[in-house]
């Protein structure tokens, strides 16, 4: 099951965004967003595509003007993994069945189904307790240089 290239790169933001201290607690404070593609090495034109994608989710701020930028709506400790996959992609990944194709006669719960559906309860609860403040201070402890993130991953 993988991920879109499209939540690491809005996760890449939002961890810059925490550490570049353009949250919702430092008002006016916003950050441009070819300095968070610098950053991050993400081709602007894409992320600024992820970022208007966070920005309709209520996760990040857009500002106008000559003041504008990106900042972060919320703190970054009430941002998860969670609300980024759902804004980006709509929801986490599902399995699903191939019963019809295969010609399954299983009208019962099928053990297999069931058991993905373990996997994704437990993949949301994961994403859920993890918080884009949790990833930034990790990244702080592991490195003095905020670049240093995308050598990883």
């Amino acid at each position: 099951m993988n991920f879109s290239l499209s939540i690491e790169y809005a996760i890449h933001g939002l961890v810059y965004l925490a550490s570049a201290g353009a949250d919702s607690a430092r008002p006016g404070s916003t950050t441009l967003v070819g300095d968070i593609a610098k950053a991050t090495r993400v081709p602007e034109s894409y992320l600024r595509k992820v970022l208007q994608l966070l920005a309709r989710a209520g996760l990040v701020a857009s500002h106008r003007g000559v003041r504008g930028g990106f900042s972060l709506a919320r703190p970054a400790a009430a941002i998860t993994l969670k609300d980024v996959v759902e804004a980006i992609d709509g929801g986490l990944p599902a399995y699903t069945c191939a019963k019809a194709a295969r010609g399954c006669s299983l009208d019962e719960a099928c053990p297999v189904s069931a058991a993905f559906a373990a996997a994704r309860e437990k993949m949301a609860e994961v994403l859920d307790a993890t918080t884009i403040r949790d990833l930034a201070q990790g990244i702080a402890r592991r490195s003095g240089s905020w670049l240093k993130v995308t050598e990883c991953a």
